[in-house]
């Protein structure tokens, strides 16, 4: 029997969590073993898990953070918790608020299962927020791609075979996952709607937005510090218009780059002694 391990990261958010819990259950079959490794990002609010009626899924495993790293760094932390188990399994990550539809789970399952050298990306083909926020997305996907020359347009809802985490760097998912994925691993592609968040309004604003993509941005430091040289020559070289405008516009941008690589900068591999405060299994 394949054992499937569903890795949803959590703060506070326990409700929409219940909810999601419900859902998965009744998407899933017996014909595979199905656990969940829930990150919970060091909650404020008390775990409050119910756990009846989820007959489908035969384990749920709590991983608390000592602190609150965000949901990309509760991935990399999971991820490097599963890596040390050193067991064939297949991985599904997905936020918990509901805007990953749990329908999509067995789709993304079984075309893992057919691609076992690939991870499974689901690309949001429709999205639900105001006209800023999807201006800013499109602007945000044009610009990263122009500077690391790939179309980066899923997020945390993926799905791969465990020995893909050989090829993952766990370091850049530190940073951003979707942006360690595309950079090392093949991908095979779903599209998939924005599901509605199950309860209050989406946390996504315009700040975060630019933080998120400085973040995928500095996974590729290296090539883009080379990339934007080569764009200031050639800008110099044929004395565009307003050259030094856009010289210092891209000067500018690796300094923000630079900042978000040194803000979350990680030494070395994670310590999970050093971030997991318990592990609790229901």
């Amino acid at each position: 029997m394949t054992e499937n391990v569903i890795i949803i990261p959590i703060y506070n958010d326990w409700k929409s969590l219940n909810k999601l819990l419900t859902e998965i259950n009744t998407t899933l079959d017996n014909s595979d073993l199905y656990k969940i490794l829930i990150i919970n990002d060091y909650s404020t609010q008390a775990i409050n898990i119910n756990n009846k009626n989820l007959d489908r899924i035969k384990e749920i495993k709590i991983l608390s953070l000592n602190r609150n790293l965000g949901s990309q760094k509760s991935i990399s932390v999971g991820l490097n918790y599963l890596k040390e188990l050193n067991k064939n399994f297949y991985i599904t990550i997905m936020d918990g608020d509901g805007e990953d539809n749990p329908s999509e789970i067995k789709k993304m399952l079984s075309m893992a299962q057919m691609n076992l050298d690939c991870v499974v990306t689901s690309h949001r083909i429709d999205r639900k927020e105001n006209f800023l926020i999807k201006f800013s997305y499109k602007v945000h996907l044009i610009l990263s791609f122009f500077l690391t020359f790939h179309w980066i347009s899923f997020g945390n809802f993926t799905c791969f075979n465990s020995k893909n985490l050989t090829k993952l760097d766990l370091d850049d998912v530190w940073y951003a996952h979707s942006a360690a994925v595309i950079k090392k691993c093949k991908i095979k592609k779903i599209y998939a709607s924005r599901q509605k968040r199950y309860f209050e309004s989406s946390k996504v604003n315009f700040i975060k937005l630019i933080e998120h993509s400085l973040r995928i941005i500095s996974v590729f430091f290296k090539r883009i510090a080379i990339n934007s040289l080569l764009l200031i020559f050639i800008i110099q070289m044929f004395a565009v218009k307003f050259s030094f405008l856009f010289c210092t516009m891209i000067l500018f941008l690796n300094l923000l780059v630079l900042i978000t690589k040194i803000k979350n900068f990680k030494k070395s591999s994670i310590d999970l002694n050093s971030f997991i405060k318990e592990i609790k299994t229901l």
